[in-house]
């Protein structure tokens, strides 16, 4: 198993030196997306120019090649530890049916929410059988097309059970089934606003309600029922949610087994979490958030790391004093990224009935049902950058420099929700540098106040000019699509995915004036 390696080019500067790691210098990797020639860096074999050129800006490439081997990466250690595990990609972070058919091609399953993707995973080459339709409101168009050609559903509530047998009984059929579960007291595991199986959730069923589910499951005559799911939530950091969240679903398959039903099914969702910085950088980011902060509310700005002297995403201890080891927010650093993370989960124990176990004898004594899991940003993401160009710098509260971008937060999905941490350079002129990192905080072209696309300063080699074409790495999962919009009449920018050959499918053409405007 390979995670993607950055490497160091001769002619990057090297930063920081009293912390240890380089700032705003460009990435160069080991399967192709980004390679030194000259003193330029090559996207998937070309310069920028050419895709800047064909396709305009703001310009969203993702690299096919990292996608397939983070896929790859899951399989192996399904392969190693269960060799029951399923996977399923979660469609939502990219689903045109060209990514859809490189996952066909690997041999995995799909998770789809809605009509279109469905239809877009069909059209890839899915098959059916391994279409999981999730989501918490399916029109009975998604559950007639589902139950026509056998796809699995999950169920999002004990209401949606009885729809889903209503249309199933209607069309003469028996539609298989398990149910999503949530109401986990987990404290800050994520973001909030990702945070999808907590007991505010408007996802799935209250854990408390489905013992009596379990007691009523078979006078569902047209669902045959396999079990379970829950999805914790996006950027899980820490493998003891999932062995807590594993360890609630094993006791619920017990009480499943005692009622007469077999446990087929356990769906532990995605969340596998992608290192957006090293974990020296994002000690640093904490620190900087921290003393930032109380020194602005001491009466001096300067040190400010957060837009609008916010605390991010630092939480505060018992005492009411500030600890970067609280945090609210997404953690942008794990010890355990991606498929190391299934790995260690895994590998780890959960406790049922008050008894400790491994996660594998839990398994086991339900009898090995399959296992899936739904990644999606941790095979997407690493696998996207975005380009756009410089409008200006200047400074802002008096103290703290911005540039802005001819793109904005409609094309930052996780700008939208809370504040990113992203890895930044100046791509054209990439060696060129100042004797210093250039500290600024990002903002966008809209007609609207939160257009900040990045709250945290970011570090780049020197201060951008107007015209000069900044490079946000880690954007190949919802940043391109999620809130994409035509705010202020801007154009969607195109997005394209790209093979080892150079070889191009557009996701999304640039819009033209006549499509803004349904002419």
């Amino acid at each position: 198993m390979k995670n993607i390696n950055y490497l160091k080019s001769d002619l990057t500067p090297t930063r920081n030196e009293k912390f240890g790691f380089e700032w705003g210098t460009p990435m160069f990797d080991n399967h192709g997306f980004f390679k030194e020639n000259k003193n330029e860096v090559l996207i998937a074999g070309h310069s920028y120019q050419k895709w800047t050129d064909e396709f305009g800006l703001p310009l969203h490439i993702i690299y096919a090649p990292i996608m397939e081997k983070n896929v790859e990466n899951f399989k192996e250690v399904f392969e190693k530890e269960y060799p029951k595990g399923k996977i399923r990609f979660a469609g939502k972070v990219n689903p045109h049916p060209s990514v859809f058919k490189m996952m066909a091609k690997l041999g995995i399953g799909a998770d789809v929410a809605s009509i279109n993707e469905m239809k877009s995973a069909l059209k890839g080459g899915i098959d059916p059988f391994n279409i999981d339709v999730n989501g918490n409101a399916k029109s009975d168009e998604l559950i007639d097309h589902a139950v026509g050609k056998n796809m699995f559903f999950i169920a999002d509530s004990y209401e949606e059970l009885v729809n889903i047998n209503a249309r199933a009984k209607a069309l003469n059929k028996k539609a298989r089934a398990c149910i999503r579960v949530a109401g986990f007291k987990m404290g800050n595991v994520t973001d909030a606003n990702v945070f999808t199986a907590g007991v505010w959730s408007k996802f799935g069923e209250n854990i408390d309600n489905i013992p009596e589910i379990c007691r009523n499951i078979k006078k569902f005559e047209h669902i045959d029922f396999h079990g379970f799911h829950t999805h914790i939530g996006s950027q899980v950091s820490e493998p003891e949610a999932y062995h807590e969240a594993i360890g609630a679903l094993v006791e619920l398959g017990h009480i499943l087994q005692r009622d007469g039903m077999d446990v087929k099914l356990m769906n532990i969702g995605g969340g596998f979490p992608v290192d957006y910085v090293s974990k020296k950088e994002w000690d640093y980011l904490k620190e900087r958030v921290r003393t930032g902060y109380i020194s602005s509310m001491e009466g001096d700005e300067a040190d400010t790391f957060v837009w609008n002297n916010e605390l991010g995403g630092i939480g505060r201890d018992e005492n009411g004093q500030i600890d970067p080891d609280i945090w609210s927010g997404e953690k942008m650093y794990s010890s355990f990224p991606k498929h190391t993370m299934l790995e260690k989960v895994l590998q780890g124990n959960i406790k049922v009935l008050g008894k400790q176990m491994s996660l594998k004898e839990g398994l086991e004594s339900l009898g090995n049902p399959e296992l899936v899991i739904e990644p999606g940003r941790s095979i997407a993401e690493d696998s996207g950058i975005t380009l756009a160009k410089v409008s200006h710098v200047r400074n802002v509260a008096g103290k703290h420099h911005l540039t802005t971008l001819e793109a904005n937060v409609t094309s930052f999905a996780t700008a939208m929700l809370l504040p990113p941490v992203n890895p930044w350079t100046v791509f054209n002129e990439p060696f060129e540098k100042d004797s210093a990192p250039f500290e600024t905080f990002i903002a966008g072209n809209l007609c609207y106040s939160g257009d900040i696309i990045s709250k945290y300063k970011v570090f780049l080699q020197r201060q951008p000019r107007r015209g000069d074409i900044l490079c946000c790495y880690n954007t190949g999962a919802y940043d391109p699509s999620f809130f994409a919009a035509n705010t202020n009449s801007f154009p969607r920018p195109a997005r394209i995915l790209v093979d080892e050959n150079g070889l191009v499918d557009v996701i999304k053409q640039r819009d033209t004036f006549e499509e803004i405007f349904s002419l």
